[in-house]
């Protein structure tokens, strides 16, 4: 925090109060305040310019025969000087990271195309390690869960260019189970049998990529309605209807209808009544993004660990520390819209509940802008670390089909 003294408030007071002429000095102070911690070649040039101000005034005839304006004077130099070394440990420290970080990104341009096989085998093994210990930490049982990891790993192929990931089916009814990751391990197995309600008959193992908006799942032998059957689980499991390619076979993309509104004149419901199925999912839709969102920052955040393991503890203590600002758009995108939903959910007045969805619409306007606005989401889907995001597209998509869902 700036110190009182450095501040337009404490020299304006003197000015006022010994009725002398300021010299620029207020001005200064004022750029001073204005001016963002990381601006450091333009906080030490204003320090600079106020040095020279404050020394100037000191001379002064007027404010010399002022004791208490010659201390005040003298103590605003002392605090200038103060600042000035600490913005410039600052501004090297922010040198180092970046120039580290830059070096990373040079690095990884050089090598992505010239990888060994060897090292891909250890690749495979430490992802194998990581999808275990992610599946190990994860709290939520059941379809949530599956759901959250299924169309995680479907985002990831998404932004991988030119690379296949392993996929694996499992038949059962009425739909069929399937997973999508860089190696199909043991676990997947485990889990599509829980999912599936404990078949074991794993019928299809083959390599899936994304091309032309499709995700092209490629076999030996293309099994016919395979394509549909894979678009229907993925609608059931996850409300997403992807384009989905299976040898000569297509199933289209096609966004879900929002809600027309209007009354079923078949069954008599009312408006209100069809509304209650969407809207009970609404919460649980937006608790699922923010767990993706959270593993999304998570995997990110251990790929910078491991770039930067090896350095000295006060460069990795200064790393932690800026880490914590990615938590910043969790804190932004808080759980208080899954709150208002549900609370209208439960709501049986119609009125009461049209003024909660209100609030619910205004909350996911103000989402949908903050994802827009937040320069850091922009620096996380661009991060030179190898880590495949594409955050700003996500957001804006499930934040755009929950606003057209609830109407």
């Amino acid at each position: 925090m700036t110190p009182k003294i450095l501040t337009v408030n404490g020299w304006k007071a003197n000015v006022q109060k010994y009725k002398i002429k300021d010299n620029g000095l207020l001005r200064a102070l004022a750029a001073y305040e204005k001016t963002e911690d990381h601006e450091h070649e333009e906080l030490m040039k204003t320090i600079a310019s106020m040095t020279q101000l404050a020394a100037s005034l000191r001379k002064a005839k007027e404010v010399a025969a002022e004791d208490a304006l010659v201390e005040y004077l003298t103590d605003l130099i002392d605090e200038l000087e103060t600042e000035e070394r600490e913005i410039a440990k600052d501004k090297a420290a922010a040198e180092k990271t970046e120039a580290m970080t830059r070096k990373k990104a040079d690095a990884d341009a050089k090598k992505r195309d010239k990888e060994e096989d060897e090292e891909e085998e250890d690749e495979e093994e430490e992802e194998e390690d990581e999808e275990e210990d992610e599946e190990e930490e994860e709290d939520e049982e059941g379809q949530g869960a599956y759901a959250v990891r299924l169309m995680s790993g479907f985002q990831k192929l998404k932004g991988a260019k030119d690379e296949a990931y392993e996929f694996i089916v499992c038949d059962a009814k009425p739909h069929i189970g399937i997973m999508v990751a860089k190696k199909i391990t043991p676990k997947h197995k485990q889990e599509l049998t829980k999912i599936t309600g404990g078949s074991k008959r794993f019928l299809h193992l083959g390599t899936c990529k994304f091309e032309n908006g499709k995700y092209v799942f490629g076999m030996d032998k293309p099994v016919t309605g395979l394509a549909r059957k894979l678009q229907d689980s993925l609608k059931h499991f996850t409300g997403k209807k992807l384009g989905i390619k299976v040898g000569d076979e297509a199933a289209d993309e096609d966004e879900e209808q929002p809600d027309s509104g209007q009354p079923d004149t078949e069954s008599g419901e009312s408006v209100d009544t069809q509304e209650r199925p969407t809207l009970a999912k609404a919460p649980e839709a937006w608790h699922q993004t923010r767990q993706l969102i959270m593993s999304h920052v998570d995997e990110l955040k251990g790929a910078i660990r491991g770039e930067f393991e090896d350095e000295d503890p006060d460069l990795l203590g200064e790393i932690e520390e800026n880490m914590k600002k990615l938590d910043r758009i969790l804190e932004n995108l808080d759980h208080q819209l899954a709150d208002s939903l549900a609370k209208a959910h439960a709501m049986e007045d119609a009125a009461a509940r049209r003024a909660e969805l209100q609030n619910a619409k205004a909350m996911l306007a103000s989402h949908i802008k903050y994802v827009k606005s937040e320069p850091l989401i922009a620096h996380i889907d661009s991060n030179p670390f190898g880590v495949k995001i594409n955050l700003s597209k996500l957001l804006t998509e499930r934040l755009t089909h929950m606003a057209r869902s609830i109407g």
